[in-house]
This record gives C-alpha cells, structure tokens and sequence, in this order.
C-alpha cells in the first residue's frame, strides 16, 4: 500500500512541533497537522520556561518571544515568601514560541495543515491511517500530540492516561503589581488545596491569574483568589478564560505501540509538582521525532522500535518527572503548618531541585531542623 508520509504528528503544541522538526530534519517526509485555526497557546499555561528551553529547542530568544526575565515568588500559606532569583525564569508569547517552532519545521521541509481535525486513527497491517475531514493520510509512524484528551490515544485503545489537575486561567488586564517583575506563587489548603495558583505578569498592566486544584472546583477558587487579592486585581478585568486538564501524574506506562508515539500531555511529558511541560514535552517532542524518523528508515516501526523513545528520554527527563511527583504526593498531604515550617528552614535553591526533581535526598538532609517533615519527604522519595 502506498503510503503519503513517513511519520504525521498529530498535534502542534511545545511537544508536537519538535517532533515534526526532528523528524523532517532526520531526512522522513513528514507532515504536522493541527486541528485549530492557527498554531497558537490555546490550553492554561503560565508561559513562563528557562532558557535551557530554546538551548535543548535550538531556536533563539528572539525579543517578540521572550517578553522580561521574571523572579518566582513562592508565599506560604502565613504570607512569609522568599524570592527564587537563582533560577533563570523569563515570561514569554507562547504563541510567538510555537510558530517560531513551526517556522524551523517549515524550514527543515514539514508540511503543515491548519484548521484540520484528526477524527480518527486506524493501522492496516504496517500503514497507519490518519484520517480528517480532509479525508485520510497514510503514513508509517503517528506521533500522538494532541493533548490530553488525545485521538490518536483512544484510536490506539490506549485508556491510561497521567492524573489531571484541573486548572483554570484568567488574562486579566488592569492589574496593579507593585513588581511586575515578580512571578508570585500561593500555596496552602485555603487558596488551592492540593495545588497552587498564580499571579504571572505579562507587562506593568496585564498578567495572567491562574489556579489548579484537586478537590474543589478551580473556577470558584480563582475567584475567591481574585477577591483575596482586591490591592492588585480589584480593577482589573478578565480579558480571556481557559480552562482544562493539566497532566501532573507522570509518564504513562507505554506511551507507544506498533506504528504509533503518544508525547506531551497524551503521554503526561510535564513536571507534575510545578505543572510546567513546555520543556519536559519539547525534549519528548524531539526525542520522538528522532526515534520515528530512525523506525521509518530502518524499516521497523514496531513497538519495540518505537518504545525506545522512552529508552532515549529517561536520562535525564524521565527521572526527573518520576522525582518531581514523589517531591508532588508529599508536600500534597502537608498541612498549612508543615508548609509554614518548610518556609523557614528551606532556600530558594533548595526550592529549585525539588521542583525539578534534582537532589531531592540533599533538600532531606537541610530538612533535619524539622526532622518530623524531613522523615516523610524522604520516604516519599525512596519508596
């Protein structure tokens, strides 16, 4: 059967634009297929990532993609804070980021299609078929970035997917910062139980205030948080709304089969304790690209083949996500108390590794002061 690509990605997000650029630079015909009308930020995103992002993406900085370096802000629950000026933070235009993506996609010969859903997808024998309501692709290898809620997934009868945190947004302009180069994050049971919300300015006037919670519903926590904070939001006005389900259970267990990858939220590529994917999801991206790029000219695309994405991204990012959700299940089922008691003895630096997974054993031995809260952190890491 003739077939009309090698590999089709499925998704033009921070996981699936990388995976059409490594795939097409690998030398496959590929093509990126995305079901809305332009490639853009459509899902709640703090926009906000490092600069080791465009490093490991190789795409420049570019001034209308990163907006200004800003400083995380984390507050406990009794209002102390500490500031985490150690990390290289900076707010970006997602939406700039992706298409700059798209470009060097382009560039390297992907095609791309816009405005065009994927309904389905099915295998005859070693060619899978994409189908559209443009009709029906063949190709050899489906890269499934298409989200949390993937088709590509269910097609695949694929049911596992990472435990959600539903997290909702608001772009809200006229705000009063006294900082806005301040990224502020608030904890505690009262605020976001089991979660966190967010103020991240985008300029002096406009930042987004976002919440992800796991046993109350997030809309009515975010605006109990936007009255909470009436100095910097009372006059502001919600100028957009997103809201959806963000990832934060780690990888699935086999986010890949005969002729097929699942990557980004379909295959929960995201730091579960921050929420943060587009790096995490961007790296997947390339690696799967690569590993369906190298399936296709070797002639095997079974799952063996293609499981060896997994293989390729565990040093270091798949033990990075493993250490961020055990760090994530502990501090879940700490009190305000505990959390006022870490706010005291930890730094930002300490705050940093167990965010991104680094040295968690390390943060467990400067806990000691608190020996109580150290002992369960580091069970929660060995177990």
């Amino acid at each position: 059967m003739s077939i009309d690509y090698d590999v089709i990605v499925v998704g033009a997000g921070p996981a699936g634009v990388p995976a059409a650029i490594k795939a097409a630079e690998k030398g496959v015909k590929t093509l990126l297929i995305e079901r809305n009308e332009t490639i853009m930020a459509k899902k709640p995103c703090g926009e906000a990532t490092s600069m080791g992002t465009f490093k490991d993406l190789g795409i420049d900085p570019k001034p209308y993609i990163v907006l200004h370096k800003v400083i995380p802000r984390v507050v406990a629950p009794n209002g102390k804070y500490f500031d985490i000026d150690v990390a290289e933070t900076y707010s970006i235009n997602k939406t700039m980021y992706l298409q700059e993506l798209a470009l060097k996609a382009a560039e390297m010969g992907a095609h791309i299609r816009v405005r065009e859903p994927v309904t389905a997808v099915s295998r005859d024998g070693d060619v899978m078929k994409v189908k559209t309501k443009n009709g029906v692709y063949r190709c050899r290898v489906v890269i499934g970035a298409d989200g949390y809620h993937s088709i590509v997934a269910k097609s695949m009868g694929v049911r596992e997917r990472s435990e959600p945190i539903p997290t909702v947004i608001y772009l809200m302009a006229n705000v009063r910062l006294e900082d806005p180069d301040i990224a502020y994050f608030y904890l505690g049971s009262e605020v976001a139980p089991k979660g966190y919300a967010w103020i991240f300015p985008k300029s002096d006037k406009v930042a987004e205030v976002g919440i992800g919670v796991r046993g109350g519903n997030a809309k009515d926590y975010l605006d109990k948080f936007v009255k909470m904070h009436r100095d910097e939001l009372g006059d502001a006005q919600v100028i957009d709304y997103r809201g959806a389900p963000v990832p934060i259970g780690g990888l699935i267990s086999k986010p890949y089969g005969d002729g097929y990858i699942l990557v980004g939220d379909a295959a929960g590529t995201v730091m579960p304790l921050t929420g943060a994917g587009m790096h995490p999801s961007g790296v997947a991206g390339l690696v799967a690209g690569e590993t369906a790029a190298e399936a296709v000219l070797s002639g095997d695309t079974s799952e063996r083949a293609l499981g060896r994405w997994v293989e390729k991204y565990e040093d270091p990012w798949g033990k990075k996500i493993r250490r961020s959700l055990k760090a994530m299940r502990f501090l879940e089922n700490l009190s305000d108390d505990d959390l006022n008691k870490l706010a005291d003895v930890l730094n930002p630096d300490d705050i940093v590794k167990i965010a991104n997974g680094e040295d968690v054993l390390g943060v467990v031995r400067r806990l000691l002061k608190v020996p109580g809260i150290a002992y369960r952190l580091a069970k929660a890491i060995v177990s």
